[in-house]
């Protein structure tokens, strides 16, 4: 078997699925491919999907969907890549234009850049250069 190469998907879990919902589509300008009021949004990221999933709802039996449940509580964090240091420094910008607090600037020890921020549910959502895993 050869090695996994990609991630499909990121699930994180928000309470509010309307708030989260407008967060990732007006701040990260993400497309919504898919809506259950209340139980998830699916957002398409490049050739990734973002799942936010209503923790309460995903943990609940339901015969009627076959997908095994999952979920967590509590926030998560997952990152966004950008390309390098100077387009984290535009995500920045963007964020505090918006008025969005950035929780943490950082440079890793190889030098490459993160921003941290939280989205509505309190979920780290990091924006970091691939430089940091030396991804290019």
């Amino acid at each position: 078997m050869k090695p996994a190469t990609a991630l499909l998907e990121t699930a994180i879990y928000a309470n509010d699925i309307d708030a989260a919902e407008t967060f990732y589509r007006d701040v990260f300008g993400l497309t919504v491919v898919s809506k259950v009021a209340g139980r998830f949004v699916f957002f398409r990221c490049g050739a990734q999907m973002l799942l936010v999933f209503n923790p309460e709802m995903s943990l609940r039996a339901d015969p009627a969907i076959a997908i095994p449940r999952h979920g967590a509580r509590g926030a998560g964090h997952f990152c966004f890549r950008a390309r390098d240091a100077a387009e984290v420094g535009q995500w920045r910008d963007h964020f505090t234009a918006l008025g969005i607090e950035v929780e943490h600037d950082h440079v890793w020890p190889n030098g490459a850049h993160s921003v941290y921020i939280r989205d509505p549910a309190g979920n780290s959502v990091e924006v970091g250069e691939a430089a940091l895993w030396n991804l290019g």
